[in-house]
């Protein structure tokens, strides 16, 4: 209803196997308070509690995800529109489905993201001994990635015309250590050593009124976009949800028409 604040953990309750649930590591695959997440920020509802991952995902830019952990970590979203919006969600053939629907208001907003890498932090290896590896041969278990010190933008637009651009998160993801087994068959001592990265640097990017023409190499490609229907402001969001997602690249496409508002963001 108008005003009221929805929030994911109380709406879904604990995620348990009696529930339904599997374990995973961290995160696998898509995640379905992400693919809410940026439904709810094309269907311009305030954001009332989010958090960011502990490290970058594959599956979406930084700065564009949410985390949950229940009874811990909430994502929360106030409708601020004048009418009540409907919650949909699905999943499948491995997809993810989350859809917002509402009256269509006088005025209908479209909206733009970029996320800024302010710096990076550097990645670390750790090189463990491995008894079953002959001396002097190494196997890469975890290939790590940077972290990275983020800003993200939204320009919200009507017909066309940006009318304002504004900061939404500033977000902290850390690096994520490289472990290299290193073989030690046929000697006599064995160490474990972790060695800091010192090639990657820290990088700055200046903005100007939240836009940038720099982008961070490690960035995932995104793009949003509308489909409208009418007398309905539908959103959606779509993610691919059965793949790992270590070196996934998503990308997103989009239609627009007119007489309503309706996102579709489909990740594969």
């Amino acid at each position: 209803m108008p005003n009221e604040t929805f929030s994911y953990n109380k709406t879904l309750g604990a995620r348990t196997a009696a529930a339904g649930y599997k374990n995973a590591k961290v995160y696998e695959a898509g995640q379905i308070s992400t693919t809410l997440y940026n439904t709810v920020l094309r269907a311009n509802l305030e954001i009332v509690e989010r958090k960011n991952h502990q490290f970058v995902t594959s599956y979406v830019e930084a700065g564009m995800d949410a985390t949950v952990v229940y009874g811990m970590t909430d994502f929360k979203f106030k409708n601020t529109r004048k009418y009540p919006v409907k919650i949909i969600a699905s999943a499948k053939n491995g997809v993810a489905t989350v859809s917002l629907y509402g009256i269509k208001e006088s005025e209908e907003y479209t909206f733009s993201f970029r996320t800024v890498t302010v710096s990076t932090i550097p990645t670390s290896t750790k090189y463990v001994d491995d008894p079953t590896l002959v001396v002097g041969t190494e196997k890469v278990k975890q290939k790590g990635a940077n972290g990275k010190k983020t800003e993200t933008y939204m320009t919200k637009m009507l017909n066309g015309k940006i009318i304002e651009t504004k900061i939404i998160s500033r977000d902290i993801y850390d690096a994520m250590q490289r472990i290299v087994l290193r073989g030690t068959k046929g000697a006599t001592n064995t160490t474990t050593k972790t060695e800091t990265n010192n090639t990657t640097k820290a990088e700055t990017t200046n903005t100007n009124n939240g836009t940038t023409n720099n982008k961070e190499t490690n960035n995932k490609e995104t793009n949003s976009g509308t489909t409208n229907k009418q007398q309905t402001t539908p959103s959606t969001e779509k993610q691919k949800t059965d793949a790992t997602p270590t070196n996934n690249n998503k990308t997103t496409q989009s239609t627009q028409k007119s007489d309503s508002t309706k996102t579709n963001e489909k990740a594969e």
